[in-house]
């Protein structure tokens, strides 16, 4: 008996944590195209432990490793900061200006902190406004026990494989406009 067809269920495969099979060998590419050829829609979730991304040298070396699963993957990519409920507030203050980066700022922890950043300054700083002029990586942080946190990354993972795309759409899967006031000149800023 083979695996049923499922209507509108998830598989997940929790691959290991040898991150060569994604990064640089065909293992995982290899694994997608198989279950492409079985008519999966698949999405490449990298998932990154949030407390090793709070300071700008790990955030850097986790989004180049990101960069490299995504392009060597060849699939829709989401990517991750886990076990956000874990870290302190002062971490998470930490890790929020990395959310949307600044490589300048980024770069400014990075490049002065060792022999190695200071020698390689215009790397690091190439490699920052590349990410950021690009968009190539962003994290999107994960709190497990946070529902709303979670179903927003579900939302996201099916925009990105397009779920529900064939789905036709029903008038009462929308709410009613609200009413609104004519001389309302703040309307269009949402305040």
């Amino acid at each position: 008996a083979g695996v049923e067809e499922p209507d509108d269920d998830y598989i997940l495969f929790d691959m290991p944590g040898q991150i060569e099979l994604y990064s640089h060998l065909n293992a995982g590419r290899q694994l997608a195209k198989l279950l492409e050829s079985w008519d999966f829609r698949l999405c490449s979730v990298f998932l990154v432990d949030s407390q090793f991304m709070i300071d700008g040298a790990k955030f850097l070396s986790g989004t180049m490793a990101a960069l490299s699963v995504m392009a060597n993957m060849e699939l829709p990519h989401v990517n991750i900061l886990s076990k956000m409920d874990l870290l302190s507030k002062t971490s998470r203050g930490q890790l929020d200006k990395y959310l949307e980066p600044d490589p300048q700022a980024l770069l400014g922890e990075v490049s002065n902190e060792s022999a190695w950043g200071r020698k390689y300054r215009k790397l690091s700083e190439t490699i920052g406004l590349l990410i950021e002029d690009f968009s190539l990586v962003r994290f999107t942080p994960l709190n497990i026990n946070d529902e709303e946190n979670i179903a927003d990354l579900l939302m996201m993972i099916d925009n990105v494989i397009q779920f529900g795309e064939d789905a036709d759409v029903r008038t009462r899967d929308f709410d009613p406009p609200e009413p609104e006031e004519e001389d309302d000149p703040d309307k269009y800023y949402g305040e």
